[in-house]
């Protein structure tokens, strides 16, 4: 499988990140003699390189060792927290949450994020609902297709990785309109904080009203103009 640097800067995709971690698996996989040219050192993560690269090079990967697009893809996907371990990334996703399922709420906090260093960026949106002691529902929507199976093992690892949490993935539904890929997963996975965090949280909020009386005087000090309703909306003091 022979490449040539240059070819691998034009105009196109994603940024090299990716191509950096595929790259990582594909000489831990092959070895150096079937990556000819193709170094971790050939990418640069500012850079963005054409969109079908990636294909290529797992296509060439495919060829050479007979593995499943889908299971290779999700190996990748897999390797991918200890690809960013290795250039203390991690670190970063460590701060999106103490808990899994606030971890996977802050993913779009954090590719918002990335856009001030990736301005060309076309991240995915991740959204979670339905979460129970159980699991949680997550829709993820992208407009770049086939990476359903890269994010899973991105799911699978981290989970286990970050909050030693093993995760079940099911398959809902994926629908495609115009340029988007929606696809929507049920997580299966012991949600421990679940009932717990319910329950700090009321008591909190209990605490908080115990322990602070706020009275309407004090918001008439604080704001210049103030508007009183009645429970039946009307007007009962203006100034």
């Amino acid at each position: 499988m022979n490449a040539d640097k240059n070819h691998y800067c034009g105009i196109g995709g994603g940024y090299g990140t990716n191509d950096m971690n595929l790259t990582h698996v594909m000489i831990n996989l092959l070895g150096y003699k079937y990556v000819s040219g193709v170094t971790e050192d050939t990418f640069q993560m500012d850079q963005k390189f054409s969109e079908g690269l990636h294909h290529k090079l797992i296509w060439g990967c495919h060829e050479v060792k007979g593995i499943a697009i889908d299971e290779l893809m999700a190996e990748i996907g897999a390797s991918f927290y200890k690809f960013l371990t290795k250039y203390e990334f991690n670190k970063v996703l460590r701060v999106l949450g103490r808990t899994f399922p606030q971890f996977l709420n802050g993913l779009d906090n954090l590719h918002e994020y990335l856009r001030f260093t990736f301005p060309k960026l076309k991240p995915p949106s991740f959204y979670c609902e339905h979460e129970s002691r159980t699991g949680l529902t997550l829709h993820y929507r992208s407009k770049r297709r086939g990476f359903l199976h890269y994010v899973q093992g991105q799911i699978r690892n981290i989970a286990k990785e970050l909050f030693q949490t093993e995760v079940v993935i099911e398959l809902l539904d994926v629908e495609h309109d115009l340029n988007l890929e929606h696809v929507i997963m049920r997580l299966h996975f012991n949600n421990l904080d679940f009932n717990r965090q319910g329950t700090a949280y009321r008591n909190m909020n209990d605490s908080i009203l115990e322990k602070v009386k706020i009275t309407s005087d004090i918001f008439f000090d604080i704001f210049p103009f103030i508007i009183v309703f009645n429970r039946g909306m009307r007007i009962r003091f203006l100034e």
